[in-house]
């Protein structure tokens, strides 16, 4: 699955599973504490320990199957695909909302995020070996390698 909009998904739901699993910590130490100061035997969770915990598990099977086998990478000597999440992360306005995402208002960028004030679609960032130039993609276009790329204009 190489929808972008898959791959932005699947980041915002590994954030919320992180979230919820620091949250299940600190409900289970609570229910913890509660036992220990009524000297009860047994340690009785809440009904929300039960769901944050049904969330994990319902955000886990969902990345589950959406996992790619083999992810692409802009860095042949990566496996793991670091470097091209990085690069997917360039068009992230300075909240870290993607181009075209809801950005809080709180924020500056007021609704729709502008994305990286300092990367534009189209606006050069660099030369490949051969003149070529990289440029920064649409949102759309930011996980296919060939929009990277433009032929140098002297060719």
């Amino acid at each position: 699955m190489s929808d972008p909009t898959v791959t932005d998904l699947r980041r915002e739901l590994e954030k919320a599973r992180l979230a919820l699993i620091d949250a299940q910590s600190h409900l289970s130490a609570h229910a913890h504490m509660n036992a220990a100061l009524h000297c009860a035997t047994e340690v009785f969770y809440s009904p929300l320990h039960a769901k944050v915990t049904s969330a994990i598990a319902g955000i886990e099977h969902a990345l589950a199957r959406t996992d790619r086998p083999n992810p692409p990478t802009l860095d042949h000597q990566s496996s793991d695909g670091q470097w091209a999440a990085l690069v997917a992360d360039l068009d992230r306005c300075q909240h870290g909302r993607h181009q075209g995402d809801a950005c809080g208002p709180a924020d500056a960028c007021t609704g729709t995020s502008a994305g990286n004030p300092h990367l534009r679609p189209g606006a050069v960032i660099g030369y490949g070996l051969r003149g070529d130039q990289i440029v920064m993609p649409d949102r759309e276009s930011k996980h296919d390698l060939a929009a990277w790329r433009r032929p140098s204009p002297t060719t």
